[in-house]
């Protein structure tokens, strides 16, 4: 027998995630986006992600539509941002500064919140319980530099430092 859905949110509030927002457009063109903390780096070859989105989401039907998105990780000090993210407000974006992706196509990058981002096309998706799953090819994106902004326990926390990236290797 499954165990109970309080128990289940327990046990996944046990474990320490990054604060990711998750934006893509509308048919109509108009921005939209969610706050999730399912991001999974699933392959390096090809380079692909996976996320997952709750069937009640007002986001989902983009995703599904459009086919791309844009995972914005947000930074230590963005916490308005991610609880407006989290919440059901018709207007997600307003007073949040963000620039169009040109590799998504017009796409919402939140960079001023992020320490990173990444431009995703789909390309396969499945329906798993409440949710939908999505991988997807990573296409561009950037490092910012920054300490990523924690959630654990119901509660938004700050990495304790920030750390430089590892050089890459030429080759490797």
């Amino acid at each position: 027998m499954p165990v109970s859905r309080d128990l289940f949110r327990q046990i996944s509030g046990s474990f320490p995630t990054g604060v990711v927002v998750v934006t893509t457009l509308d048919p109509a063109g108009a921005p939209k986006g969610l706050l999730t903390q399912t991001f999974v780096g699933l392959s390096t070859e090809p380079p692909l992600v996976l996320i997952s989105i709750d069937t009640t989401s007002r986001t989902l039907s983009s995703i599904q539509r459009r086919r791309e998105f844009v995972l914005n990780f947000l930074r230590q000090g963005s916490e308005d941002t991610a609880t407006r993210f989290a919440s059901k407000d018709e207007d997600k974006f307003r007073g949040i500064p963000w620039v169009p992706s040109i590799v998504v196509k017009g796409v919402p990058v939140l960079r001023e919140a992020s320490v990173a981002y990444a431009e995703c096309v789909v390309t396969q998706t499945l329906e798993a319980g409440d949710h939908w799953i999505f991988i997807a090819s990573l296409d561009g994106g950037a490092v910012l530099g920054g300490a990523p902004l924690m959630y654990y326990r119901r509660m938004y926390l700050a990495w304790p430092e920030e750390r430089p990236a590892p050089p890459l290797e030429r080759g490797a």
